[in-house]
């Protein structure tokens, strides 16, 4: 058996020797294929003997490949990269393995990447090395170019093991890595904007956009590999192990979780994702979980099949210390079973409430307290069903006083109490004897517990309004109670009360809901004025009123209250920043001038009060004035201690404000040019709360994405992936986003679903009055329906479309009134107008509609026709583009290069390839530097000669 050994080169001097003496003793014929060396790579071969042919570099590995093999004579073909060698105790058996497998159609080898030493492996893979030479066997693909038989997978294949053949890599050695990175990425970004089967390329654009230290772009393409499900090919894995390490990382725990157990699904045979899944439990004290995660993992690594596309990277040492976490994890599970904890409540009249409360308390609690102050509903009744110890207190007006009676309800003998409010349950509440295992194991001396309270609305699909900490779990003592009529506290009477945040047990409380909150804060009202009437007007009752009369919307009033809570100088353990941070909110509520606002807190400032939400409003008022240099270190210090878990530094609101000191930090890294950080900032706000329809709408529009795209990144920020699809549709009727309620239309209410369907039919007039006449459907929506309809019904219909024309803005009247031919020609004052109504109707209108739309930019100057012609080819509408780039006369074209260009690329995209050729070869003589033009010219030389 004749065997070819085949090398594409450039510039291999240094490997190319060491990898030729590991094979020149197998081989019958040696061929290489330089690309443009510049070193002795060319001389280095034919030392060999090797036949040596040059070949013109162009961006695609799959050229010269296949050139190599129409040269080759032999039967088999070895094919290795030039930074790969075999090693010293398996070169010898080349020829043999081959000669012994030479049935099939082609062999993978086992592959490993180092960097210097091949004692430190750094990745490990088979891939596809040895084939027949067969003239239907061809690669494919510009990058990472795979051998396909007539276009076809080729199933005839074998693996060989390592003890057979083993191959050494160092193509991915520290010192190359980068520039590697970034050479295959240029190539990937062309390639999948042409490959029919651009999903074959997601897991390799995350893998060089992370190379280039891209993290959010590898994030995305990570998540739409993955999204693809398994494929087969070697280490299909990948996706996931970069999104695990980076979610670790980050910090982003349940993300990471979520994915850990996605790739136990995809993957079950890997024990290393058995091993993530049981830390990620871990984290979340589910412990019995992690163990038996665990346990599964230390079985799938003695099963582990000797061959297997997927490599496994549970080492010795990782079994070593999976058994040392098991045995710890059991440890705490038999703590948790030894803990006492009791559960209080103080309720009235919480009938609706309390059964979800008593099921929620009784995953974690060995004693439940239930303080009834006076329910006329069935509320005892349930509680003692329950098993609930209930007892009763005379309602005095005073909160403080009716939970510290249900404190002397506790036994000694319990080590935890539990205090929560009847609307408030823990979101997971089997994490919290796990939990307090561990804080009794590791936690030292702390005593109380903050936990994060999540304020859901209920009357708005338990959409998150804002979340913050509290304490609400402590160790029992009976120094520990409560203080204050309302905005009760508890407090240590021998000192203070040591805390510690424990971020994995948060509370759903339900309280803030709109149909909610006005009553409890009228409640609260009353109980403050009472008091004042019979104890007489007190500095505290200042705070008080200022606070409720916030809730109230009363900021006039508040902000008044929080002034004179201010000047009296009461001290309270909430201390003066939340005044302070009362009194900023009243006036951003009252519109007033940043000035003002920033006056405030330089006030607070001068008085000593480093607070950290006042800084992160001084960063946010500072971007919203544009002063984006002073604001992005300010929202740069606030984040970074919010994030710190630094219980003394600031509010417990914080985190509440995270979205937006994020999103403003996103302004100033995309005002100052820093897109990759632009990128980050806008990701992390709406991470933080993906409900605020504002950051939302910002990320939307800096992504550039495709619904799906958007969808993608979005939804996994969401708690609730179906309720975060129900609020996103409603969000895109609200910001007018036709393509993305098309892609979630059965999450609309029924009557805009109709309205949809009747628009996606072509009914179009129907809509538009519907549309009015329901007042369901923005204004947007009826500016494009107008757009879309036909001639014919437009001149049928002539009177009902002067009056749906009437119930726009004046601007958008005036539009329709041009596109109908009711008005010669648009002045230059329409064009705001007319550029709001380009995006209004993107999504609602077909193309045909869509270009006629654009074609009223003929009104305007030539300057602007180059405007609407650039948006339009980023958005891809080409033939629109291309119908105003044609209409340009040659003495008005302001940049030649970019007009040839942008021509170009319409021309090429309507397969219009001669004339595109054409218009890039006069975007290169007018010096164009896009750097994607010689690729276009290369794909438009290429198309032609298959023509």
């Amino acid at each position: 058996m004749k065997i070819s050994a085949c090398y594409i080169t450039k510039n291999e001097e240094k490997n190319l020797s060491r990898s030729i003496d590991t094979i020149a003793a197998a081989v019958d014929e040696l061929i290489v294929v330089d690309t443009g060396s510049t070193d002795k790579t060319r001389n280095v071969a034919k030392s060999y003997g090797a036949k040596v042919y040059d070949y013109v570099w162009q961006n695609d590995f799959s050229g010269p490949r296949n050139f190599a093999i129409e040269q080759a004579t032999g039967d088999y073909i070895l094919f290795i990269d030039a930074d790969e060698y075999f090693s010293a105790e398996t070169c010898g058996n080349l020829r043999k393995v081959l000669e012994d497998n030479k049935a099939y159609d082609a062999l993978l080898i086992k592959r490993y990447d180092i960097d210097h030493n091949e004692d430190d492996i750094m990745g490990e893979i088979f891939v596809l090395r040895a084939f027949k030479h067969k003239s239907n066997l061809c690669y494919q693909g510009r990058i990472h170019e795979e051998l396909r038989d007539d276009g076809r997978i080729i199933n005839n294949i074998a693996m060989l093991g390592p003890d057979l053949l083993k191959l050494y890599h160092t193509g991915y050695e520290t010192a190359v890595n980068q520039a590697k990175a970034e050479r295959n990425l240029h190539i990937l970004q062309e390639e999948i904007k042409v490959a029919d089967n651009p999903g074959q390329y997601y897991m390799y654009m995350a893998e060089a956009c992370r190379g280039v230290g891209d993290y959010v772009a590898m994030e995305h393409y990570a998540r739409l590999d993955i999204a693809q499900g398994r494929r087969q090919v070697a280490f299909a894995s990948r996706s996931y192990r970069m999104l695990l390490a980076y979610l670790a990382e980050q910090g982003r725990n349940t993300e990471r979780y979520k994915m850990a157990a996605e790739a136990v699904k995809e993957f079950p045979e890997l024990p290393e994702f058995w091993a993530e899944l049981a830390a990620c439990q871990a984290e979340i004290y589910e412990y019995e979980a992690a163990i038996k995660s665990m346990t599964e993992a230390l079985e799938r690594d003695k099963i582990f099949p000797t061959l297997s596309l997927e490599p496994k990277e549970f080492s010795t040492d990782m079994s070593v210390v999976a058994a040392e976490k098991i045995y710890e994890w059991q440890e705490l599970v038999k703590a948790t079973g030894k803990l006492k904890i009791t559960t209080c409540l103080i309720a009235k009249n919480e009938a609706q409430e309390i059964g979800a409360w008593l099921a929620n308390a009784a995953v974690f609690s060995d004693e439940i307290i239930v303080v009834d102050t006076g329910s006329e509903d069935r509320t005892v009744e349930i509680a003692q069903k329950a098993g609930a110890k209930v007892f009763s207190f005379v309602w005095q007006d005073d909160f403080a006083a009716a939970r510290n009676y249900a404190l002397t309800q506790v036994r000694a003998e319990a080590d935890w109490v539990v205090f929560l409010d009847a609307d408030e349950t823990f979101y997971e509440p089997q994490r919290l004897r796990g939990a307090l295992a561990y804080v009794a194991q590791f936690g030292s001396d702390s005593e109380g517990i903050q936990v994060p309270i999540v304020n859901v609305d209920v009357d708005a699909w338990g959409r998150e309004i804002q979340r913050f900490r509290a304490l609400r779990i402590w160790r029992n003592n009976s120094a520990f109670r409560y203080q204050g009529a309302i905005h009760e506290a508890l407090y240590n009477k021998c000192g203070e009360i040591k805390q510690l945040y424990m971020a994995e047990l948060a509370v759903c409380h339900t309280g803030y809901s709109s149909g909610r909150i006005q009553q409890k804060l009228n409640r609260n009202l009353q109980l403050i004025m009472k008091e004042m009437q019979e104890k007489g007007e007190q500095p505290l009752h200042y705070r008080y009123l200022a606070d409720c009369l916030y809730g109230l919307h009363e900021y006039e009033l508040a902000s008044a209250y929080a002034q004179r809570a201010l000047a009296a100088e009461v001290p309270t353990i909430a201390g003066d920043g939340e005044l302070y941070r009362l009194w900023l909110h009243c006036a951003r509520k009252l519109k007033q001038p940043a000035e003002t606002q920033l006056h405030i807190i330089a006030t607070a400032h001068s008085r000593g009060l480093d607070d950290m939400e006042l800084i992160g409003w001084q960063g946010i008022i500072c971007t919203e004035m544009g002063a984006y240099q002073q604001a992005k270190p300010l929202l740069e210090q606030f984040l970074q201690r919010a994030t710190s878990q630094n219980l003394t530094a600031g509010s417990n609101a914080v985190q509440g404000m995270l979205a937006e000191a994020y999103a403003a930090k996103a302004s100033c890294h995309a005002y100052l040019g820093e897109k990759k950080a632009a990128d980050v900032a806008w990701q992390q706000a709406v991470r933080e709360n993906p409900y605020n329809e504002e950051i939302l709408h910002a990320f939307y529009e800096w992504l550039h994405l495709s619904p799906q795209a958007f969808l993608k990144q979005v939804l996994p920020y969401f708690s609730d992936r179906e309720q975060g699809k129900k609020y996103i549709a409603e969000w895109a009727v609200k910001f007018g986003y036709g393509k993305v309620m098309q892609v979630l239309a059965v999450y609309l209410p029924q009557n805009q679903q109709k309205l949809l369907k009747q628009w996606l039919d072509g009914d179009k007039g129907t809509v538009g009055k519907q549309a009015w006449l329901e007042a369901t459907v923005c204004v947007q929506e009826l500016l494009a329906a107008l757009v879309a309809m036909p001639a014919e019904k437009r001149k049928t219909q002539s009177v009902d479309c002067h009056e749906w024309a009437a119930m726009l803005p004046p601007g958008w009247q005036r539009i329709i009134g041009r596109l109908y031919g009711w008005q010669e020609q648009l002045s230059a004052g329409d064009w705001p107008d007319y550029l709001a109504g380009l995006t209004a109707i993107q999504g609602f209108v077909g193309d045909d509609s869509y270009q006629e739309y654009a074609r009223l930019a003929l009104d305007f100057s030539w300057e602007k026709v180059c405007e609407i012609a650039d948006k339009l080819t980023e958005q891809q509408y080409w033939q629109a583009a291309y119908s105003l780039l044609a209409e340009i006369p040659n003495a008005s074209i302001p940049d030649d290069a970019a007009f040839w260009y942008q021509t170009g690329r319409c021309l090429y995209h309507l397969q219009e390839m001669t004339a595109a050729g054409e218009c890039f070869a006069r975007a290169a003589e007018a010096g164009s530097r896009q750097p994607d033009l010689s690729a276009y010219q290369d794909w438009v030389a290429r198309r032609e000669r298959r023509q």
